[in-house]
């Protein structure tokens, strides 16, 4: 992404650090800068500023501000770049749990900006593919499930083999012109 159009919302609750890290940013190429107070941000704010990326930083990340990341991670996915000098190990874990996509404890120089912020949108990009494809994968599980279990409803009423109760409720799906899983959920709704 070029950085003079890539949307960043930098959150900071200190001045001199958000004029300090707003400076790399623009040093390292990057013009459009939203800032947002810590106790201000909510997923509505996020969801209207609509960033490319949100940059945190945070002396040591509270409790509300890992629960604002999950709601941030929940209702409206963004990668999240987290600036803290905070180096616990379980913090740093509780923070990638909570949806950030890089944890930074050393500060950024205006050479780092674009590697950081290129390396957590593509972690960001590759989490969210994963997740997508988890998602599909659960669906489909879940469908196959709704078949067989149809299948079983409808090989016990017409008592027929499980083939012909497939090809049968297959060729009532495409007579109605709808899915074959819309069938199975009407198998299973006239038993129930």
């Amino acid at each position: 992404m070029n950085q003079e159009t890539c949307r960043i919302l930098l959150i900071d609750s200190s001045p001199e650090r958000f004029h300090a890290l707003s400076s790399v940013l623009k040093e390292g190429g990057y013009s459009d800068i939203v800032t947002c107070d810590p106790t201000t941000v909510t997923v509505n704010c996020i969801a209207e500023v609509n960033p490319h990326i949100v940059l945190i930083d945070v002396e040591c990340p509270s409790r509300a501000t890992l629960e604002q990341l999950v709601l941030i991670r929940d209702h409206c996915p963004n990668p999240v770049v987290l600036l803290s000098q905070d180096e616990n190990v379980q913090d740093i874990e509780a923070a990638i749990q909570s949806g950030v996509s890089a944890y930074i404890t050393e500060g950024i120089n205006p050479s780092q900006a674009r590697p950081v912020i290129e390396a957590a949108m593509a972690t960001f990009a590759a989490f969210q593919s994963l997740r997508r494809e988890l998602t599909d994968t659960k669906n489909q599980l879940e469908n196959r499930k709704l078949i067989a279990r149809a299948k079983g409803i409808f090989m016990d009423k017409e008592g027929v083999s499980e083939d012909v109760a497939y090809h049968r409720m297959r060729k009532f799906a495409m007579d109605q012109k709808c899915t074959l899983v819309e069938v199975a959920r009407r198998i299973i709704e006239a038993t129930v």
